[in-house]
């Protein structure tokens, strides 16, 4: 199959993440009130240039030229299209995380004025659901692009953010919902049902 179908696949997918995070976002905006807790602001925008330098940067090389072509391997069209069924479906998952958290969600680390606890929808199966859809991504753009330097970005950037963020997300729950959380920790896995 044609290189070229591969690159509208993956561009499919990435916009389709772009404006389901743009939707939350806009919705952030409009009905963020003031914070009751922020952690870690300049760890948090250290955070989301790391993700666009290990996502973005070098899916728009090998999106827009050959500098990343010697990292290339072959992948038969049928494990290539099944990574694009793979982004279908973290998409989904993570377009659902979004609505399922709906106005407890926020881009940065913090605590909102009547945040709740949410353990339904998929949050009955991981404690970290977004970051469940994140690493199908990497299942995902691996596979289309069959490129082992853009897995290996990827890779880098997710684990970085995974072994920050999910230790202060988990204490910040901790700190505000006590018992309760704790309870929810034994109940749900971190990032894979019924595994990890």
């Amino acid at each position: 199959m044609n290189e070229l179908i591969y690159k509208i696949l993956l561009v499919i997918l990435v916009l389709s993440m772009n404006v389901i995070r743009r939707y939350y976002q806009k919705r952030y905006k409009a009905t963020h009130a003031l914070t009751t807790r922020q952690k870690h602001q300049s760890r948090e925008k250290l955070m989301q240039w790391l993700m666009f330098f290990s996502l973005a940067v070098p899916g728009i090389m090998w999106l827009f030229t050959d500098w990343l072509s010697f990292a290339q391997f072959d992948l038969p069209d049928s494990v290539r299209i099944l990574g694009f069924v793979i982004g279908i479906c973290s998409m989904l998952l993570f377009g659902y995380v979004h609505k399922i958290l709906g106005d407890n969600w926020s881009p940065v680390l913090e605590i909102r004025p009547e945040h709740e606890l949410v353990i339904s929808g998929p949050y009955k199966w991981v404690r970290h659901p977004m970051y469940s859809a994140m690493l199908l991504w990497l299942v995902s753009f691996t596979l289309i692009s069959a490129n082992w330097l853009y897995a290996c970005s990827i890779s880098a950037g997710l684990a970085i953010l995974f072994v920050v963020r999910i230790p202060d997300e988990e204490k910040l729950m901790l700190e505000e919902f006590g018992e309760q959380y704790k309870t929810y920790v034994k109940q749900a896995k971190r990032l894979i049902p019924f595994i990890y």
